[in-house]
């Protein structure tokens, strides 16, 4: 792939983690890359972090400094400033594995239609690290964007490389503060060839001040991400199809965050939709479990 890849990293009060995403990105044994770094207004030392960084590895980072606008437009902005082909948007709270351009480089050279390089990657919770390799891509467009929206057909950004093509007919939407990428992603499973490497390419560490857990941020967004996702996404008409078994999935993940943050009137509102949705969803033990201790429990307001 003579293209090469423009690396991507949104950051936003990573100043303390930003050095280790960069140096896994620029340690790369693949020759044609770049890396931009965006700092997204900031407030921490990230700024200086960047600038550091840019001029210890001239030849391969840049660094972009704008006013906050949210991870959405932090994306577009990293397309519009992209100098190669392939994409990879890496979290600054995230880092390379070892070869992962590569890994990448190797499975579009040998589906040359594709548009969408899914690897795997290892959670890191701190404790321990697991390898999460993404699931089988069916030939079947409609099968595999059933399995991306139950969760069947994981795609984490910073584990995916995505051809600049794809943004012709697809952008990040800047309304959204949270979940940005799912629409983005559904529109392409639809509409494009994918492939996947079953090598691990990122190094996702989960802790509690991602974005990943943020309650309010998901609540932010809520069930409009269904409007998100199938009105206006260039979705084929046949996607239609999956709407509510994806309503019952959506309000069932944000029943999950809800009872983690200890919100029961939260767990009742979306398993009620949930429920509307796709009863047999909702009455999976897992939960109708969580719906029924919500009677027992008061929110983390004392309310």
């Amino acid at each position: 792939m003579s293209d090469g890849f423009s690396v991507v990293i949104p950051a936003f009060n990573y100043g303390y983690c930003l050095e280790r995403a960069v140096t896994s990105a620029v340690s790369q044994d693949y020759p044609e890359f770049e890396v931009i770094v965006i700092n997204d207004g900031s407030e921490d030392d990230t700024a200086e972090v960047a600038d550091r960084l840019a001029a210890r590895w001239p030849e391969r980072v840049r660094v972009v400094h704008q006013a906050n606008a949210g991870l959405s437009a932090v994306r577009n902005r990293g397309i519009a400033e992209a100098g190669f082909s392939w994409l990879v948007f890496l979290d600054a709270d995230d880092e390379f594995c070892p070869g992962a351009l590569a890994a990448m480089a190797a499975a579009a050279d040998a589906a040359p239609d594709a548009r969408l390089v899914v690897g795997g990657h290892i959670a890191d919770d701190g404790v321990r690290r697991t390898l999460v390799a993404p699931a089988v891509v069916s030939a079947d467009r409609a099968e595999t964007l059933r399995a991306f929206l139950g969760k069947r057909l994981t795609i984490s950004n910073g584990a995916c490389a995505m051809h600049r093509a794809l943004f012709r007919t697809t952008h990040y939407d800047p309304a959204l503060r949270h979940t940005e990428d799912l629409p983005v992603f559904a529109h392409v499973l639809a509409n494009y060839p994918i492939t996947t490497t079953d090598r691990p390419i990122t190094v996702i560490h989960k802790h509690p001040g991602s974005m990943r857990h943020d309650l309010d941020a998901a609540l932010c967004v809520g069930m409009a991400l269904e409007a998100a996702i199938f009105d206006d996404n260039g979705l084929p008409t046949w996607a239609q199809r999956f709407r509510r078994y994806y309503r019952a999935r959506r309000a069932l993940s944000l029943l999950k965050l809800a009872d983690r943050g200890d919100r029961p009137d939260l767990v009742r509102r979306f398993f009620a939709s949930a429920l509307g949705a796709d009863w047999r969803q909702a009455l999976h033990p897992r939960y109708l479990r969580r719906y029924v201790v919500s009677f027992f429990k008061r929110n983390r307001s004392g309310a």
